[in-house]
């Protein structure tokens, strides 16, 4: 999809115990898989404070790291090593936010080389469309939430406004770019709309 990734596949080691297996990136389909189980715990610490956990799901690691693993024979991995493999190949982070004209450009770092995005201004509807949306919360017992984050309003908002995605290879669609990349672009985007807006001022 992007970078220069071997023929052969991506090599991922562990050094205790030395094993290695042979991994392609996962589709487009796969992540948004992998991406619908992931969830955080909100607690209510009083004093109108909270605190978010993050919450772990192993399984969903090592289901997909078995899915795009091409050496079906190698070596056993279990559910950390897969999850430590994932976060590598899924790893991106916004690395520059620059407003153009009326576009932004954001730009990605991955394993395997930087991505830029180029996106127009979404109108007010499409931003609060995508914040009513993005979060999905369920009570649970003990003052606590369960917050699942979904990732189709982020890829919508991402879809919406795009104009080009640089760094990926020749001939890729803007359709499939990997969600979790539109969705890290949509965040920031949305951050840096918000550094737009003025204060309220009270005398005005």
């Amino acid at each position: 999809m992007y970078g220069s990734i071997p023929e052969g596949g991506i090599t991922i080691k562990v050094p205790n115990p030395p094993k290695a297996a042979r991994v392609r990136l996962p589709t487009n389909d796969e992540m948004l898989g992998r991406l619908a189980h992931q969830k955080s715990i909100r607690r209510t610490i009083g004093r109108r404070k909270s605190q978010t956990e993050f919450v772990p799901n192993p399984q969903a690691d090592l289901a997909l790291f078995n899915q795009i693993r091409l050496d079906k024979d190698g070596p056993e991995f279990d559910e950390f090593e897969a999850g430590n493999a994932i976060s590598k190949l899924t790893y991106c982070e916004v690395t520059g936010c620059e407003r153009v004209g009326d576009e932004y450009r954001i730009t990605l770092k991955t394993p395997f080389g930087d991505t830029t995005h180029t996106m127009k201004i979404p109108t007010q509807r499409d931003v609060t469309v995508y914040r009513r949306t993005v979060v999905s919360a369920t009570d649970l017992p003990h003052g606590q939430e369960e917050l699942r984050y979904r990732i189709e309003p982020a890829v919508d908002l991402y879809d919406s406004v795009v104009s080009k995605a640089e760094g990926y290879v020749d001939g890729l669609k803007i359709s499939d770019v990997p969600p979790h990349h539109k969705s890290a672009v949509a965040v920031e985007l949305v951050s840096a709309l918000d550094d737009l807006d003025p204060s309220l001022d009270p005398n005005f």
